[in-house]
């Protein structure tokens, strides 16, 4: 009734009835991050935020900006090992615009489906960073990851993606209008840098949104691109994690635990289960392609960018 949706397994179970109440219990999912990232508006006690003081405004941000099945959440991992819990926001969907400004100057590390735009939002001085991935690869994963939810699971939440998923094989997925028409998909990665994402939480659709087109924006999201402290791709995942760590000067991490795996995902228990696989084909590939011209463009010069900052970071 609070979160949405079942306990995620038997220890998560087990834990809460450590609580020595249901208000205790009631008390304790109310507070927690997942609470507060769902219903911004509702969690946040206005009365309740400290005043910032000159640290907290002076402190440097550190943003993430992750465009889905990026390698993100394993990203994610890395940055937050590097901070204290409560130096982290919870907002991990594009809903920076529900909290307060005071509210936001206590953290120091954001990390969410943002658009830049949402990014400005931010009090302080920000170092932005991001994570591309070839762009028909991308869509392609990101479909067997919305059709590996369980059916119950994409209705509990209304995430209408995950159930078109479910319903409809992946080349029909891909023409289905909610789908072509989706901010997070049609030059998903383009419009995180150049435009806004209408959608908070990225699995569900708005029926009545419209959508510029960035036909010949990748050019415009290369140049956003350059200007950001780092970025890496997904295709070059531990070069990019060296070079993105040296270039903000911080201390990288000794090993990579890769998060949010399918494979891993549809074996353990939980919110998702067992699927045949989409793979990619010439004809998938041309009509993913129809999608995102602007990402391909954006893509491919990035791919030249970030052999020139590997080739600088080696001498």
């Amino acid at each position: 009734m609070i979160l949405g949706r079942h306990p995620e397994n038997e220890s998560a179970i087990e834990h809460h009835r450590q609580h020595e109440s249901l208000s205790v219990f009631r008390k304790a999912l109310l507070e927690s991050a997942e609470f507060t990232a769902l219903y911004p508006r509702t969690a946040a006690d206005a009365s309740d935020i400290s005043f910032p003081s000159w640290e907290d405004l002076s402190a440097p941000r550190l943003v993430f900006v992750h465009s889905p099945k990026t390698g993100g959440t394993t990203f994610h991992d890395l940055l937050a090992s590097l901070y204290a819990e409560d130096r982290v926001c919870p907002e991990r969907f594009n809903g920076l615009k529900n909290h307060p400004a005071g509210m936001l100057a206590h953290y120091h590390l954001f990390s969410g489906h943002y658009d830049l735009v949402s990014c400005q939002l931010i009090p302080g001085e920000k170092q932005i960073v991001t994570f591309l991935r070839e762009p028909v690869s991308r869509l392609i994963s990101l479909y067997n990851f919305l059709k590996a939810h369980r059916p119950d699971v994409a209705e509990r939440n209304e995430w209408v993606l995950a159930g078109l998923a479910s319903d409809l094989d992946v080349a029909d997925f891909f023409r289905h209008p909610l789908v072509t028409n989706h901010p997070y998909i049609r030059d998903g990665m383009t419009r995180a840098l150049v435009d806004s994402l209408p959608i908070e939480i990225w699995p569900t659709v708005d029926e009545q949104q419209s959508l510029r087109d960035l036909s010949g924006a990748g050019r415009e999201a290369l140049g956003q691109l350059a200007g950001l402290a780092a970025f890496g791709v997904m295709e070059r995942y531990e070069e990019s994690i060296k070079l993105i760590f040296a270039r903000l000067g911080i201390p990288r991490p000794h090993s990579i635990a890769h998060k949010m795996v399918l494979s891993d995902l549809i074996e353990s228990e939980g919110n998702y289960r067992p699927i045949a696989v989409a793979r990619e084909s010439t004809e998938l590939r041309s009509l993913i392609e129809e999608l995102v011209p602007a990402d391909l463009e954006l893509y491919a010069g990035a791919l030249e960018l970030f052999e020139q900052r590997l080739r600088i970071a080696r001498e």
